[in-house]
């Protein structure tokens, strides 16, 4: 899932048990991302706790922390690897060694929360990695504040149906979807929280987030998901309207799923899909990519 960890200027750093929680909760490597003289410097490849809380330690020796926006970024690694080059952020390049280091400054940076629709060229990268190398990268040739405008911003999140965060050299953000704000600090999901925490096939203590009335069990699994989209066909949902499928998921079976963007996670739904002929969609494994499915 990963989580992006936004401290505005002017708003005091997380606390240390903030930085724990997050770190706990997204283990597979961390980094972080400001601005310094007109360009974004990016710290990365923290892949224990205790290297990472030292790094921002000496960081408050640096800069003015409260001052300077951050952008924090904690992993949970989906493609490529849990290795340090493949954490967050990265900058926006289309030069993979680049995106491999794990310090440098650059005029604009990327991070993200999700899981993109995209094969990596090479085993050793991520999604993300190859979605900023062959699709960010030229779109910023196109237009330098591609990420400032509306009509960017819809392609971004169109194109990864997640969570987006930009930093450039004067310290401006941009997001694309749906973040959290709490006591200053913005947030991709709820993994801040101290009681928010999981494992494969095991319980959250707490799911007090999620603000739907249906009694779900707190277990969650990664199994292989399709997006839908409008020329799929359409759902007909249980008080018999009908929807397009653009943005539901479905599976191997043929189960249908919604996306919850709050908790970056799939949610089976009792619907039927079909085809614009009125046959039954059918799952297709060459557009699936592993997704987090809440049960």
């Amino acid at each position: 899932m990963c989580i992006i960890a936004i401290k505005p200027a002017g708003i005091t750093p997380p606390s240390t048990e903030l930085i724990e929680n997050m770190f706990y909760n997204n283990s597979d490597g961390a980094g972080i991302c400001y601005p310094l003289r007109g360009h974004v410097v990016i710290n990365k490849g923290h892949m224990k706790l205790k290297k990472f809380k030292s790094m921002l330690k000496d960081l408050d020796k640096k800069i003015d922390t409260t001052a300077s926006p951050i952008i924090y970024h904690f992993r949970i690694g989906t493609s490529g690897g849990n290795i340090p080059a493949n954490t967050h952020p990265f900058p926006i390049s289309d030069k993979l060694p680049l995106l491999q280091r794990l310090s440098g400054s650059y005029p604009l940076v990327m991070a993200h929360n999700g899981t993109i629709d995209i094969k990596p060229r090479v085993k050793d990268i991520s999604d993300t990695m190859e979605y900023i190398l062959s699709q960010v990268s030229p779109l910023k040739q196109l237009r330098k504040d591609f990420y400032k405008t509306a009509a960017g911003k819809k392609l971004l999140y169109n194109a990864t149906r997640g969570k987006l965060a930009f930093m450039d050299g004067s310290g401006r953000i941009e997001t694309v979807g749906d973040f959290i704000t709490d006591e200053g600090m913005i947030y991709s999901n709820s993994s801040y929280k101290r009681d928010y925490y999981y494992s494969y096939y095991g319980a959250w203590s707490d799911y007090s987030d999620y603000t739907n009335s249906k009694n779900y069990n707190s277990v969650w699994y990664v199994e292989p998901l399709q997006w839908l989209t409008a020329d799929d066909g359409y759902i007909i949902l249980t008080d018999g309207r009908m929807d397009e499928a653009d943005g539901y998921l479905i599976d191997v079976d043929g189960s249908i799923y919604e996306y919850d963007y709050q908790l970056d996670m799939a949610v089976p739904i009792d619907v039927m899909a079909f085809t614009h002929a009125g046959t039954p969609l059918k799952f297709d494994e060459d557009k699936a990519e592993p997704i987090d499915i809440l049960i």
